[in-house]
């Protein structure tokens, strides 16, 4: 996940006008722009991507744009968080939840160029305090759903909170990690 940052957009916002005056009018016209919202382009002319050719998925995504290179910014449905999103993911509607703003959960299906799969399990909830109950209850369902013991690692970032572990499961066929990601101050927002 990533945090807005004012001084980002500002920079990009910089550089989209000055790249944009260098262009005559004419050119403009035939020009598409680089950055849309994948609801306001045709189908047909959307990149060619699992993310963007899924109608579910595009949806959440907000940009024909790939922030960073192979993903694009997903923005919740309960708008209150955004994340990076695989350009090979694809999300599955049927299995998607949402309680207005207070969780949202979702299972994505993702293809990489080199034709490996992954599957991403997303779990929103603003219900969980981020004190030593809220972060061990946290720990423990991530525990109870993998199946094995974790050894959560904890990253402290600017605005946020993260535990991680690796797992393991099924004789070694599948591995991942699990991570429980919350706000240094306030609750699960």
């Amino acid at each position: 996940m990533f945090i807005k940052r004012k001084g980002i957009v500002a920079l990009l916002l910089s550089s989209l006008f000055v790249g944009g005056c260098q262009m005559n009018h004419e050119q403009s016209k035939k020009t598409k722009p680089l950055d849309q919202k994948p609801s306001e382009v045709a189908t047909e002319e959307l990149p060619n991507t699992r993310a963007l050719q899924d109608e579910f998925t595009r949806e959440m995504i907000k940009s024909t744009k790939e922030k960073e290179k192979g993903y694009y910014t997903l923005e919740s449905k309960t708008g209150v968080y955004e994340m990076l999103f695989p350009t090979g993911g694809e999300i599955d509607g049927i299995g998607y939840t949402r309680k207005g703003e207070s969780s949202e959960a979702f299972l994505a299906g993702i293809l990489y160029n080199d034709k490996t799969e992954a599957q991403l399990s997303v779990k929103y909830t603003n219900v969980l305090s981020n004190d030593e109950t809220g972060i061990g209850y946290a720990k423990e369902l991530l525990t109870n759903n993998i199946g094995e013991e974790m050894k959560f690692d904890r990253i402290d970032g600017k605005e946020k909170v993260t535990y991680v572990a690796p797992f393991t499961k099924k004789n070694g066929v599948l591995y991942g990690y699990g991570a429980y990601i919350h706000p240094k101050e306030g609750w699960g927002e």
